[in-house]
C-alpha cells in the first residue's frame, strides 16, 4: 500500500498554476489516506459575483484510475508542478503545463476515469470526429478539448433532447501498446482546435517547476533553516494564486486572487498585502499596489472591492491599507527600478483615495473619516458596528494618516517638497483630531457618527491603531501594547483573535474570535 507525500495539502488549497484556471481538488468527502482520495478537475472561471463552491459550479470532473476495468484505490501526492496518483500497480502524473493545457501522463498500462455530471441547462459533449471530444458547460464557463496524445478514449454522454443537454459525461482513456496514457485536456473561450503536436509532458513539467523557482527566488526573501519550507509553501500559495492580462479579461496586469475556491476573484486591498510580501521584487510588489488603481473612478477617487474577468464591484470595498503598503515597500524594497512615471502616476491615484475618504466618508463633517458599512471595515461582522453606521474610528484615521504619510514621501522622492510639507501637515493634523476624539486616557474607542455614540468592545480594530506609528504618544502606544499582549485574552497560541477572549461579544464567528490574517499582519 503506497503512501501519499504531499508539498501542499489539498484540503488547505486545490492544486494550481500561475495563471490557469485549472485546479485540481479534493472534495470535501475524501481523505489524505490511500483508497479515500475524493479527487476532481475543477475550474476557477467566474461565473459573475456569485460565488461558486467546492460541491457546486467549480468541481467539474471526478478522476478515477481503472485496471483491467477495475476502480484502483490510489494515494495523493504532489510538488509544486505536479499532483501523482500512486497504486500498487503504477502511478498517473498530472501537471498544468501551460495556462490553459492539463496534461494525464501514466506509463505503467492504467487506464484514467474522468466523469463529469453535467446537470446544468445547455450543457454538451461533441464527438469532434478526429480522435477528441468537446466538453461545454454554462454554469462553469468551461470549453475543453480532451486530446488522447497516446492511447484512445471511449465515450460514454448521451444527448438528451428534451431536457437540452447531455446529462453526464464518461470519459475513459486507455493506454497504448506500450501501456502509454497521454492525456491533453485544452481550455478555448470559443471554437476548440486540436494542434499539430504537443509538448513532451517530462519537458512540460520541468518548465512549470522552473517558473515557480523563479517567481519564489525572485519574489520572496530568504530565511533560515527550517522556515525555507514555508518560504516555499508560502511562495507557491501566492503563485499558484496568480491571475494574468488575458484578451476579454478585465485584469490588467497580475494579481492575486482570494482562493481557488469560493471568492475566486482579485480583492483590492489583497494585493497591498501582496505587494508587500513581495517587496524583494520592487517591480512586481509595486504593480500589485497600483493594480487596483486602473479601475479608480476619477471624479470620486473610489477604488472598487474587487475585480475578475467578466466583473469589477464598486457596491463596496475594504480598508484603504494602500498607504500601510507604500510605507513598506519605500522601507524595505530598491526602488530605484521604478521610473519617476511610475512613482508619479502612483501619487497621483493615491491622492485621489486620500480625497475620497475626506469627501465622502465624512457625513458629520468633523475631519474624521468614517465606515459608511460592514464591508469596508474588512471585518464584515465586526462589533465595532454595533450601534450601526456611520462609523468613526481611530483604526480608519490610522490608514489615511498612512496615506497622507506615503505620499508625503513619495513627494519627497519627485523633488516635491513643498507637497512633501503639505501632506506632513494633514497627517499631523488628522492624527491629533484622532487622538482626541478616540483616546481615553486608558484605550481607543469609536463612535457613532453624528451622535457621537461610543463603542467600547474587544475588537481588534482597536489595537490597528497602532499603525499610527511614531506619531502616537509613548505612552499611549505603551498602554494599547501592554492591553493586546494580555495572554489568552488579546493574544492565543494561534494568533491574535478578532475579538478578545473577555469579550461579551465573543463567538466562533467571522470577526467575533476567529484568527484573521489581514487584521494579524496588520497589528
Amino acid at each position: 500500500m503506497v503512501e501519499g507525500k504531499r508539498f501542499i495539502d489539498l484540503h488547505c488549497s486545490p492544486f494550481g498554476r500561475k495563471g490557469s484556471f485549472f485546479i485540481i481538488q479534493q472534495s470535501d468527502v475524501g481523505h489524505d489516506h490511500f483508497g479515500a482520495s475524493d479527487l476532481w478537475i475543477g475550474t476557477t472561471r467566474s461565473t459573475g459575483y456569485g460565488y461558486s463552491g467546492i460541491e457546486t459550479t467549480n468541481r467539474v470532473m471526478k478522476i478515477r484510475l481503472l485496471k483491467d476495468g477495475r476502480p484502483l484505490p490510489f494515494a495523493v501526492s504532489n510538488t509544486p508542478a505536479e499532483v501523482i496518483l500512486e497504486t500498487d500497480f503504477g502511478s498517473m502524473r498530472i501537471c498544468i503545463s501551460e495556462h490553459r493545457l492539463l496534461r494525464f501522463y501514466g506509463t505503467d498500462g492504467l487506464t484514467l476515469s474522468l466523469s463529469a455530471p453535467l446537470s446544468a441547462f445547455h450543457s454538451a459533449v461533441k464527438d469532434m470526429l478526429d480522435g477528441t471530444w468537446q466538453l461545454l458547460t454554462c454554469t462553469s464557463q468551461v470549453i475543453w478539448l480532451f486530446v488522447p496524445v497516446r492511447g484512445t478514449c471511449v465515450m460514454d454522454a448521451p444527448y438528451d433532447w428534451r431536457a437540452m443537454r447531455t446529462p453526464y459525461m464518461n470519459g475513459t482513456w486507455i493506454p497504448d501498446e506500450n501501456g502509454v496514457v497521454d492525456l491533453c485536456v485544452e481550455e478555448f473561450d470559443t471554437e476548440p482546435k486540436k494542434r499539430s503536436a504537443y509538448p513532451d509532458y517530462r519537458d512540460s513539467a520541468a518548465a512549470v517547476l522552473k517558473d515557480f523557482e523563479t517567481y519564489r527566488d525572485t519574489c520572496i526573501p530568504q530565511f533560515a533553516g527550517d522556515l525555507n519550507k514555508s518560504r516555499d509553501l508560502a511562495a507557491w500559495m501566492i503563485w499558484s494564486h496568480t491571475r494574468m492580462p488575458a484578451p476579454g479579461s478585465l485584469i490588467k496586469r497580475e494579481m492575486v486572487i482570494m482562493m481557488h475556491q469560493l471568492f475566486g476573484q482579485c480583492y483590492c486591498w489583497q494585493q497591498a498585502f501582496q505587494a508587500m510580501a513581495n517587496c524583494k521584487n520592487a517591480d512586481f510588489a509595486w504593480d500589485l499596489l497600483q493594480s487596483v488603481f486602473d479601475y479608480q473612478i476619477p471624479e470620486t477617487g473610489q477604488i472598487p472591492d474587487h475585480i475578475d474577468e467578466i466583473n469589477k464591484t464598486y457596491f463596496s470595498f475594504k480598508p484603504p491599507i494602500y498607504g500601510v503598503a507604500l510605507n513598506w515597500l519605500l522601507d524595505h524594497s530598491d526602488l530605484s527600478v521604478i521610473s519617476a512615471e511610475r512613482k508619479e502616476l502612483l501619487y497621483n491615484e493615491l491622492r485621489g483615495l486620500y480625497g475620497f475618504y475626506l469627501n465622502y466618508r465624512d457625513a458629520d463633517a468633523d475631519g474624521l473619516p468614517e465606515y459608511h458599512q460592514c464591508d469596508e471595515t474588512g471585518c464584515e461582522d465586526s462589533t465595532m458596528c454595533i450601534r450601526g453606521f456611520p462609523v468613526a474610528s481611530p483604526e480608519l484615521s490610522a490608514y489615511v494618516v498612512n496615506i497622507s504619510d506615503a505620499l508625503s514621501r513619495l513627494a519627497a522622492l519627485l523633488g516635491r517638497h513643498d507637497e512633501a510639507k503639505k501632506w506632513d501637515d494633514e497627517a499631523d493634523a488628522l492624527t491629533d483630531r484622532a487622538l482626541k476624539a478616540f483616546w481615553n486616557g486608558e484605550r481607543f474607542i469609536a463612535f457613532r457618527a453624528g451622535t457621537r455614540e461610543p463603542i467600547e468592545t474587544g475588537s481588534i480594530s482597536f489595537y490597528t491603531p497602532l499603525l499610527f506609528g511614531k506619531r502616537l504618544p509613548k505612552e499611549t502606544a505603551d498602554r494599547v501594547a501592554a492591553d493586546l499582549f494580555r495572554e489568552n485574552v488579546s493574544v492565543t497560541p494561534y494568533g491574535v483573535p478578532s475579538e478578545a477572549l473577555d469579550s461579551p461579544y465573543f463567538e466562533h464567528g467571522w470577526s467575533k474570535g476567529t484568527i484573521q490574517s489581514p487584521t494579524t499582519c496588520l497589528v
